[in-house]
């Protein structure tokens, strides 16, 4: 039996906020990788900046009109977390504490989109996607809390370096929706 395949309604709904979301890692990698003398403010607002917006547009993402219900839950609660860890980065002093506040949201936002992945991907094909954003999270996750070690240059770096392969995943992912989105507008033109 081939896996389902994702509407064009889906394509449509779900294009914004995983462009968005891919945007955020890709404006976090490309600070990370310029700002050569960044300081703990800088790691600890732009951390907290990316955490926020990251948990903003996975919301977004579960909350489109063909997305099912059963998953709102848990991605209220990922979302929510990322967004609480992202306020509480803003006032970290320290990269240690960027880094297990960062570590946190990314380890349960992996769970979720794990648990999206496994149980609801036969209902909303574009949680196939999850898999690879919940392999990068987890081993993100962990990545930092090796790195705890780390000055607020090297943290930033190293967060840097896992948003890179969000975004460029997300923003693959947002083109072929978008792609699967116009591609059926001329075909239900015809057929009206």
């Amino acid at each position: 039996m081939p896996a389902p395949k994702t509407t064009p309604a889906q394509a449509q709904d779900v294009f914004r906020p995983v462009f968005l979301r891919g945007l955020g890692a890709l404006v976090y990698s490309l600070i990370s990788i310029f700002w050569i003398h960044a300081d703990q403010s800088v790691l600890s607002y732009a951390t907290g900046a990316l955490l926020v917006v990251t948990g903003a547009f996975m919301w977004q993402y579960v909350t489109v009109p063909s997305a099912p219900e059963k998953s709102r839950a848990a991605y209220a609660l990922g979302a929510g977390l990322m967004l609480l860890a992202g306020i509480a980065a803003l006032f970290a002093t320290t990269p240690m504490w960027v880094a297990y506040l960062a570590a946190f949201a990314f380890f349960v936002t992996g769970l979720v989109e794990f648990y999206v992945f496994a149980k609801l991907r036969a209902q909303f094909p574009p949680f196939r996607n999850q898999l690879i954003t919940a392999a990068v999270s987890v081993v993100l996750a962990i990545a930092l809390l090796f790195g705890t070690g780390l000055d607020a240059h090297g943290m930033f770096g190293l967060i840097g370096g896992g948003t890179i392969i969000f975004a460029v995943f997300e923003l693959i992912a947002a083109f072929g929706h978008r792609h699967d989105a116009k591609a059926a507008a001329p075909t239900e033109i015809e057929n009206n």
